[in-house]
């Protein structure tokens, strides 16, 4: 039955009341008792006055005042009734809470002594003269007590335990099972208790195998707090209890001695849900609130028999291990499973249209005999989900054909958003989080692994797997800063298949992603196909100009210092601006995002000042709710959540219709996530609203970048973005339908400050200063390729790549000793020519082989673990394998005789390195005997490991060139004309049959880059 509350036509709300991030409102009564009786409401579906939250209790009393004055602005009454039901038994009607206040006219009823005492006309007037008598039951306290009864499809539990939860300092749940259906309805509230530092306890039980252990991992996964045990059903015994308890901050269960304390403030549901969808949302279910001050035997006995269970020697506590061993009994005993209630799990999703396409793409590329490759999905258009099904393929007779599965990420909250979704996708599955603490048999047992690349990319955790560990790998995204972790973690594994996924279209944060995946692109959708396709939401976006000065402000560790950030961004002046923006947009449902908890807080306080509903949501003590702030904001009982680094991943509001982004971003990632979180359709939305604050500092520029970049397809110099400009400016920006985006003519002057000036800007310098700025570290050689910079072109300049990049002062002093003592070998690395792969795979194998590299003894390896290394290379990637030829690839020993007839006799070969690489050199730089490849190209010494970092950037870029040999178009030649300090080139027709590109590319000319 739908709440007429709920639904309530905004005509009739008479006022709107907030206290903190609740709000209220005032109505008219339909059946008034009196001329001028109002109802005041909150906004939240709140069943009664005893699950209200504080403020929400709050806000209702304070708003007395207020309908008192409406009120008697058009009635003269002498008095006032204020009531509030409880219960049907109470003369509760709707299960919403509301409270009345009822105007008193002289003579409207005979005897008004006794006021609301006329609720039950034999007790009105207690000081009449006859009192009629009236029996009380004492054995019952309850008999006469407000109604606590639930009524399943009439007045579900589910918004009662959400209220309970958010109000509660410790719960114990004791459910006789757990589906994940029902723990992600509650999942939310329970890590916002746990967060706030409070206490969970759950028991549930094994009985007939129904509860399903995706949800205890699930719950596992929330806390290693929250404590969790199971009763293990022997033979004839059933198990059924459904008990929710829950106890209130000021009234905790027990004191750290265990003494028990009162329980006022306490309360508790009892009856016949389980933790399931239906039992808690749309099921037949009757189930009865005990509360202590009325029930107090009742909540006490229940209390007691929790602590009794616990004790029970058949509880048993859950962890990892117990539910392996139930998994797979339950997997040997399906039939022995009986299904309660028909009740699931949100059913598997099906891969939309963009996703069956790149399914189809990575199973021909698998085909092709490829085993890695990149995928790039726009934000919004589900890449963990792809990945989950991929992985989640079965084999013709019904098993996964990737059985075991490595998911990598860099932060957090990828990962446990990931993990959900893998559970959702492969929910038979195990999967565990990996921080070190597995142990060896948790390890052997799981089936789905989840780490971040902090943690596993270290030598101690790595060297726990066998290289053949996984059959499975995903990374998800990059982060320059691992780059060495990643390619490490990737030398030790040896999946079936490599997974990159990436959302962002720039070229230097995918880049090297791409390069980990052996330069194999595999289906890129960006976000115009996503919107044309209807799968993303339309959208308006407004670049913003904003007031703070940026110049003033410390710069350290390519971020603003937060403190004088938070400073200049939290004022009146930009807070007033940010409403009138929302305004201006028509916000119904903002989600804003901004630089610190400060400012959050101090946003939430200027708006609710404003008389908006807002909630501020963090990871600090004082911060609203995160789960209920989320409820309120997706039913409309908020205006605006404002959140700081919370909500990037994992957010599932379609009915979001105005991101705000008030803070800088110094991540496209980041962005393009922020900017995703709108991007889900909904029925009630007709296009996402973006507001984006532009500031005076080059870090500004990656906004107007990951704006630009997937829809207009511009390059990523100052250059490009300023014509990706001029574009929107003269209007010819060929945007999807319903899209706009526009940049204020202020803005736009901002921009123009921080970007370079154009006559002046050598292509290569820009990005290497830009890259710089924006990753903390130098761009490598292959970084540079994959943005479209030709490393080869710097030689007349500077000699060799590493000779520029000394220039740029990119070398650092271990580094440039290295350099130094081995340039003239790292000129023929950069200078040789490579008809095949052979040379660098030889030199990738060494370098990947080398167990000491701070070891100053020569490099070496033998041509045993060599051909097994070249060989692991050739399975990868479809390119080297027809490189290296079938034929040599039939045995070890074929193989052996190929390389050592080839890429060693190459590098042992003084008269083969000098005419390969056109130096002036006799010397050799490598030696074979007795079957080992060894360096003797002088002692390293200190400057080993740096030399091998360099030698390995200079083999990565080379191997990436000439992997992308065979997409390379053919040359042709053009005309250059002179024009001042800048060239133009003569292109020959189209209609000639020159394939020349139609998108820009960088150009070398005389020493120097252009991009044409």
């Amino acid at each position: 039955m739908p709440c007429p509350f709920c639904q309530i036509d905004s005509q009739r709300i008479l006022f709107q009341h907030s206290v903190g991030s609740v709000s209220v409102i005032a109505l008219w009564d339909g059946f008034p008792v009196s001329p001028g009786h109002l109802l005041i409401v909150p906004v939240r579906h709140v069943p009664s006055w005893f699950e209200a939250t504080y403020e929400e209790q709050q806000a209702l009393t304070s708003a007395l005042e207020i309908a008192k004055s409406h009120i008697e602005s058009q009635y003269q009454p002498q008095g006032y009734n204020i009531g509030i039901n409880v219960g049907a038994t109470a003369g509760q009607t709707v299960p919403h809470l509301h409270v009345h206040l009822i105007p008193r006219y002289s003579g409207d009823v005979a005897d008004p002594r006794g006021g609301v005492r006329h609720v039950i006309p034999q007790l009105a007037n207690y000081l009449a003269e006859q009192t009629p008598e009236f029996h009380v039951n004492r054995a019952s306290p309850s008999t006469n007590a407000p109604n606590h009864f639930t009524r399943g499809e009439i007045d579900p539990l589910l918004p009662h335990l959400k209220s309970a939860i958010d109000r509660a300092a410790q719960v114990d749940f004791c459910v006789a099972f757990i589906k994940q259906s029902g723990l992600d309805l509650l999942r939310g509230h329970l890590q916002d208790l746990l967060e706030r530092q409070g206490r969970v306890r759950i028991i549930t039980g094994d009985y007939l195998d129904v509860t399903e252990p995706q949800a205890l991992e699930d719950l596992l996964e929330l806390s290693p707090k929250l404590e969790l045990y199971v009763v293990e059903c022997t033979p004839g015994m059933s198990f059924h209890p459904k008990a929710y308890l829950f106890y209130t901050s000021d009234h905790p269960a027990t004191n750290h001695s265990g003494t028990n304390h009162s329980t006022t403030g306490h309360s508790a549901f009892i009856g016949s849900s389980n933790l399931s969808r239906m039992a808690l949302q749309t099921g037949i279910e009757w189930n009865y609130r005990v509360d202590p001050a009325i029930h107090g035997g009742g909540f006490g006995a229940m209390k007691e028999a929790f602590e009794e269970l616990l004790r029970d020697p058949r509880t048993k506590r859950v962890d990892a291990d117990w539910i392996d061993r139930y998994r797979a009994r339950r997997r040997e005993q399906p039939m022995l499973r009986l299904d309660v209630q028909s009740d699931t799990s949100d059913p598997i999703p099906d891969p939309h249209a963009i996703q069956r396409e790149a399914l189809a793409a990575l199973a021909q590329t698998r085909l092709d005999g490829n085993r890695a490759g990149l995928v790039v999905l726009a934000t919004g258009l589900g890449k963990t989900y792809l990945a989950a099904f991929d992985a989640a393929r079965k084999t013709p007779t019904g098993e996964f054909e990737f059985p075991r599965v490595l998911f990598v990420a860099h932060r957090d909250e990828i990962l446990h958003q990931s993990m959900r979704t893998f559970r959702k996708i492969r929910p038979g599955s195990s999967c565990s989080r990996y921080d070190g603490s597995l142990s060896a048999l948790q390890l052997d047992r799981t089936e789905m692994l989840f780490a971040s690349i902090q943690t596993l990319g270290r030598s101690e955790h790595l060297s726990r797997f066998a290289p053949d560990s996984f059959d499975y790998i995903v990374v998800d995204e990059f982060h320059h800063a691992a780059a060495s972790t990643y390619r490490r973690l990737l030398d030790h594994f040896q999946p079936r298949f490599l997974l990159g996924l990436t959302a962002t279209p720039e070229r230097t944060d995918g880049g090297d992603l791409l390069g980990l995946c052996d330069e194999n692109l595999v289906y890129r959708c960006d976000l115009i196909r996503g919107i044309e396709e209807e799968l993303l939401s339309p959208f308006e976006y407004f670049g913003v100009p904003d007031a703070v000065d940026y110049s003033n402000i410390p710069w350290r560790s390519r971020r603003f210092d937060e403190v004088a950030l938070t400073t200049a961004v939290s004022t009146r002046a930009r807070a007033q601006n940010a409403l009138e923006q929302l305004q201006r947009v028509g916000a119904k449902r903002t989600l804003g995002f901004c630089c610190s908890q400060q400012h959050a807080d101090f946003m939430a306080e200027y708006f609710r000042g404003v008389g908006m509903r807002v909630a501020a949501v963090h990871s600090g003590s004082d911060s609203d709710p995160r789960a209920r702030s989320l409820d309120a904001l997706s039913s409309g009982e908020l205006d605006i959540v404002f959140a700081v680094d919370m909500f990037n991943e994992g957010l599932d509001i379609p009915s979001i219709d105005t991101v705000l982004m008030l803070r800088p971003t110094e991540s496209s990632i980041v962005w393009l996530q922020q900017f995703g979180r709108g991007l889900r359709k909904s029925p009630d939305k007709q296009r996402l609203n973006v507001v984006d604050y532009i500031g005076n500092h080059r870090t500004f520029l990656v906004k107007l970048r990951s704006m630009l970049q997937p829809l207009l397809r511009v390059g990523e110099s100052d250059s490009e973005l300023r014509r990706g400009l001029q574009l929107l400016q003269r209007g010819d920006a060929q945007l999807p339908v319903g899209c706009s985006v526009t940049y204020e003519l202020e803005t736009i002057k901002l921009i123009e400050q921080v970007l370079r000036p154009a006559s002046r800007t050598d292509a290569m310098s820009a990005f290497y200063r830009d890259f710089e700025e924006r990753h903390g570290q130098r761009p490598t050689a292959r970084e540079a390729y994959h943005a479209g910079y030709n490393p080869r072109a710097l030689r007349a300049t500077h000699g060799s790549w590493f000779g520029y990049v000394d220039s740029m002062g990119g070398l650092e002093d271990g580094d440039r000793a290295a350099w130094e003592q081995q340039r003239e070998f790292l000129k023929v690395v950069e200078k040789t020519a490579m008809t095949k792969s052979y040379k660098m795979l030889v030199l990738l194998a060494l370098l990947q082989s080398d167990p000491q590299p701070h070891d100053p003894k020569a490099m070496e390896i033998a041509i045993g673990p060599m051909v097994q290394a070249v060989r692991r290379m050739a399975d990868r990637s479809s390119v080297l394998r027809d490189d290296l030829g079938a034929e040599h690839l039939e045995s070890d020993a074929k193989l052996q005789r190929h390389l050592e007839n080839n890429p060693i006799k190459a590098w042992t070969n003084s008269g083969s390195a000098r005419r390969s690489a056109g130096l002036d050199t006799d010397k050799i730089y490598f030696e074979y005997r007795e079957g080992v490849f060894r360096w003797i190209g002088g002692d390293l010494g200190p400057h080993r490991a740096r030399f091998a970092e360099l030698l390995r950037e200079l083999v990565d870029w080379r191997l990436a060139e000439y992997l992308d040999r065979g997409k390379v178009e053919e040359g042709y030649v053009c005309r250059i004309i002179s024009s001042g300090d800048r060239p133009i080139i003569k292109l020959p027709s189209r209609k000639g049959g020159a394939n020349i590109p139609t998108d820009w590319r960088s150009v070398e000319i005389d020493g120097k880059t252009y991009m044409a």
